[in-house]
């Protein structure tokens, strides 16, 4: 059950509560299917109103235990200044 994402590190699915399906990765630059921001090939987004809900959902979700995946953290951490 092991499926490489974008690099040499195997991912199991079946964590975080997804028991078994596999995981498809969404950018959350373009919100495109099937690459994480940083292989994302389009301008980098703006910081509007959806990118602050994204971010929120992202720091809830953290705060209240969920493991983030790491396309989630990457997304945390980027500060957005482009």
């Amino acid at each position: 059950n092991h499926m490489l994402i974008g690099s040499s590190r195997p991912f199991v699915s079946g964590s975080g509560g997804t028991s078994g399906k596999q995981r498809v990765i969404v950018c959350y630059n373009c919100k495109g299917e099937g690459h994480m921001s940083k292989q994302c090939t389009k301008p980098k987004r703006k910081r509007d109103v959806e990118w602050f809900k994204d971010k929120v959902l992202l720091v809830q979700a953290q705060a209240n235990g969920k493991v983030l995946q790491e396309e989630e953290l990457d997304f945390l951490a980027d500060p957005g200044t482009a």
